[in-house]
């Protein structure tokens, strides 16, 4: 079996007896209860657990198991068996009084067997069951991390026989279970969080709240690219021919009044162009017509979606909808999937998240374009039109300041020039009267009937009293200064050039004037404000209307689907492990009458009618070591440390204190314990061992917690939903309305209960199978609040077997070879620990990807004789495999 493969441990605990296990549907149903009906796993490592006095009465059950998968197991016999020979069994005589029993199937290298005499190490008196089973709860939970499963079965099969005796150093780090309690419930409230939606995503730049691109556009108030290109008004179509009719009025009406603006405007009048204000008059009228064709459009194209019926209605009032990659519905639907999951990615909690996607929701719901009429009035007002063509008073600024000054400026720059300054000044001063009342004549609305003329004033008498006034000055200086002719002359130039250009500027302001208090120059944007009303309609309220309800329905779903699952995850309590690290277990309990009654593994028999079978022994093809030349005590102290029950580990002098009463010498004739019934009652099944029953080879290190913590946990249930919600997409996209009925709270709950289950069988330090990103997973001291080097120190200190603990009491260590280089070691840490100053690499180190346990495991041999290897004799058709 290749150490490469992930196929998890599957763990039998057949103490008390096979029990539903045996025949091939027994046991078939055990193996897939033990791998939580995981699909595609298949049975390749068996951990079965046994009593030494049980191993030979059920070797029926070991061929069927290793006939189930690729015959790879490890069998841990607990306890030392009697020496006489049970009911049917014939063996030779053994070296001790505790010689055990092997069945012919559990022969390596396909099978090891680890023989634990004293899981507590000899250090308990007489300890209750439940604290036995306590006791070997971390050895179990170890040899079920598969790493150590393999590493563990290659090493017995290298020990003479394939028996051997543990001996332990474990290192335990995890979380106190205050500890794990306190940032369990932490975990959870921050990652159920608030109905907070952390943030708004604007219409303006929805991408800038992390809203997809392409999901922005259903949700944005901006104009796609590929709609901007498309024509949506039809060609000849009534909006089409609004559009541009208006669009010509006003382009006519502009011209107009530039044209006439100028000098020639207030020289020669209109000429041949249409008058001004008829002009505008026209344009507001094409402006009105348009302004009525939006308002038509809006409110006939308004509904739910964009029915045949409706689209007919648009095209009549010259509406095409052409299409764009924008509405298709096989992108929206990934959209939402890439934001629920950046958003859980981000470890936003589950109700923000649930809050983002339901403003999205809201964001994407079309509201109808009628809707939009509001926004009609406050762009184009009703009265705008009447206010582009109404009469308006036309005023010339002629009695401004300014204006004054000017035209008194020029009457004395005429009249400077002695003698003829006495006609040329008050020439002037009537000149810039005239041109200003001439402005007044040249007024927009005069011509046709007058109905457009608002009338107005010029100021041509104040400028006609400031002329004059500026002559006089300008006479006097002249003679008083006795200016000479050609500065006269240059003076009166100055002054018929300024004289039309102030005239004009006067005639231009009050055109100007004029025309913005008409509006004409909102009109063209109230043209094309209109025209990006109906724009927007088009493309948000028509042309995405079903893609937008489909986002919007998808967003509300999926934004129910993670309220429900932090309604589930809210408040759940941490439940305890329910089986071991990297498999399942399964247990035997009350026997069944149809026992091995499937022929898969062999004839069927009846087992009441069964004799009892007998046994032989025959010695393995192994290597044997003769150990009678060498003495307990030269190697009793192998581990160079005290003995459990605190004798030292140099001599035995005092090991019939071991256990506090008088011990005899097991090589002598002493009478064992007597065997127990095979066909008594099957016991009741066991309690739940303590997970704190102290024992001599296990350290426990349990930390606060650090600063990490909190917010790793809250990552790894983040991916966890985010997993649960990947298989669902699918159905989302379809239906969703169908996401109400998805068992999303119930799989949380499963999901919130198995992680706890994880965190207190393997620990916080390793990531769970779900974790998106586990090479960003902090450190395990960081996250327990321990040393950093903790596990480094144990490896060191115990890597080569100093120190370790044998699982056997004191009386129990003359089965143990003598010879030192038949035992076997391995070392063994978590593979998170390797990073930052973790232990050294080396060629026993096996790395576990998960776990809370680090240490080293020795595998002592046992003496020659100590284990009789036995095998069915008789017809197996009519054997009868008795209870434990």
């Amino acid at each position: 079996m290749s150490s490469r493969t992930t196929a998890p441990v599957v763990t039998l605990d057949l103490r008390d007896g096979p029990g539903d296990l045996a025949g091939a549907d027994g046991l078939h149903r055990a193996v897939r209860a033990a791998l939580d009906g995981t699909a595609g796993q298949q049975a390749e490592r068996f951990l079965l657990v046994d009593t030494a006095d049980g191993l030979a009465r059920h070797q029926r059950t070991y061929e069927q198991v290793l006939s189930y998968g690729s015959g790879h197991a490890l069998c841990v016999a607990v306890g030392a068996p009697p020496a006489g020979p049970g009911d049917g069994i014939a063996v030779p005589p053994a070296p001790t009084p505790w010689a055990l029993n092997r069945p012919s199937p559990l022969r390596p290298p396909a099978v090891g067997v680890l023989w634990v005499l004293d899981p507590h190490g000899g250090t308990a008196t007489d300890p209750a069951p439940q604290e036995d089973a306590g006791a070997l709860r971390p050895l179990l939970e170890l040899l079920a991390a598969p790493a150590v499963f393999d590493a563990v079965l290659h090493a017995v099969s290298e020990v003479p026989d394939g028996v051997a005796v543990p001996a332990l150093r474990v290192l335990e780090h995890d979380l106190s279970p205050t500890a794990r309690a306190r940032v369990w419930r932490q975990a959870l409230a921050d990652l159920v969080g608030q109905d907070d939606p952390g943030g708004r995503i604007s219409v303006a730049d929805p991408e800038a709240g992390g809203v997809p691109a392409v999901l922005a556009p259903l949700v944005g108030a901006g104009m796609p690219r590929s709609v901007e290109r498309a024509e949506w008004r039809r060609a000849g179509g009534e909006a089409d021919e609004r559009f541009r009719a208006c669009e010509a009025a006003l382009d006519e009406a502009e011209e107009v009044y530039e044209r006439q603006r100028r000098a020639g405007g207030l020289l020669r009048g209109p000429g041949g162009d249409a008058d001004l204000a008829e002009s505008l008059d026209a344009a507001a009228g094409e402006l009105a017509a348009y302004r009525e064709t939006v308002a038509e459009t809006l409110r006939d194209g308004d509904g739910v979606g964009l029915p045949p019926e409706q689209r007919r209605r648009l095209y009549e009032h010259g509406i095409d909808l052409p299409r764009v990659p924008e509405a298709a519905r096989d992108r929206i639907g990934p959209g939402l999937r890439g934001f629920a999951q950046n958003l859980l990615a981000r470890r936003l909690p589950l109700r923000s998240t649930a809050a983002r996607l339901s403003a999205l929701s809201d964001l994407a719901t079309p509201t109808g374009s009628a809707a939009r009429l509001g926004r009609l009035d406050e762009l184009c007002p009703p009265d705008l039109p009447r206010q582009l063509a109404g009469p308006r008073p036309f005023e010339v600024r002629g009695a401004a300041y300014e204006e004054l000054a000017g035209g008194c400026a020029v009457a004395a720059a005429a009249g400077l020039w002695p003698g003829p300054g006495w006609a040329l000044g008050p020439l002037a001063a009537l000149a810039a009267a005239g041109l200003t009342a001439l402005a007044l004549a040249r007024r927009p609305g005069r011509a046709g009937d007058g109905h457009l003329d608002g009338g107005g004033q010029s100021g041509a008498l104040a400028q006609l009293c400031a002329g004059l006034a500026g002559a006089a000055i300008g006479i006097t200086l002249g003679h008083a200064l006795a200016v000479p002719a050609w500065l006269g002359m240059s003076a009166l130039l100055v002054a018929l050039i300024a004289l039309p250009l102030l005239a004009v500027r006067r005639w231009a302001g009050a055109l100007d004037s004029w025309w913005a208090a008409g509006g004409g120059p909102e009109g063209r944007d109230v043209l094309l404000s209109l025209d990006g009303l109906l724009a927007d309609a088009v493309v948000h309220d028509w042309l995405l209307a079903d893609a937008r309800l489909y986002c919007a329905d998808g967003a509300r779903a999926v934004a129910g689907m993670i309220r429900r699952a932090a309604a589930a995850a809210e408040g759940r309590e941490p439940v305890p492990a329910a089986g071991h690290e990297g498999g399942g277990r399964a247990g035997a309990q009350v026997p069944s009458d149809g026992l091995l009654d499937d022929d898969w593994f062999g004839p069927s028999y009846d087992q009441r009618a069964a004799p009892q079978p007998s046994y032989d022994s025959f010695e393995t093809a192994g290597p044997r070591y003769d150990d009678t030349a060498q003495s307990w005590d030269d190697w009793d102290n192998w581990d160079r440390g005290p003995e459990p029950g605190g004798r030292d580990g140099a001599g035995a002098a005092d090991a019939d204190t071991a256990h506090g009463t008088p011990w005899q010498d097991p090589l002598a004739d002493a009478d064992p314990p007597p065997r127990q019934a095979a066909d008594g009652p099957a016991p009741a099944p066991a309690a739940v061992p303590p997970d704190d029953v102290p024992v001599p080879w296990l350290e426990r290190e349990a930390g606060d917690g650090g600063p990490e913590l909190v917010a790793t946990l809250v990552g790894d249930l983040a991916d966890g939903i985010a997993g649960i919600l990947d298989p669902y997409w699918g159905a989302i996209e379809r239906d969703p309305g169908a996401a109400a009925a998805l068992p999303v709270d119930r799989e949380v709950r499963a999901l919130i209960d198995g992680e706890s289950a994880r965190l207190a069988r393997d620990g916080v330090a390793a990531a769970p199978a779900f974790a998106r990103d586990p090479a960003s997973r902090p450190d395990p001291a960081v996250l327990l609040g321990l040393a950093p080097d903790r596990v480094t120190r144990v490896l060191q200190a115990h890597g080569d077997g100093t120190g370790t603990v044998p699982l056997c009491a004191a009386e129990h260590r003359r089965l143990l070879s003598r010879d030192r280089h038949a035992a076997r070691g391995v070392r063994f840490a978590p593979d998170v620990t390797r990073h930052g100053g973790g232990p050294p690499p080396a060629d026993d180190m096996v790395w576990t990807p998960a776990g809370r346990y680090a240490g080293v495991f020795r595998l002592l041999p046992l003496r020659t004789g100590s284990v009789r290897t036995v095998r069915l004799r008789g017809d197996v058709g009519t054997m009868n495999e008795g209870a434990s």
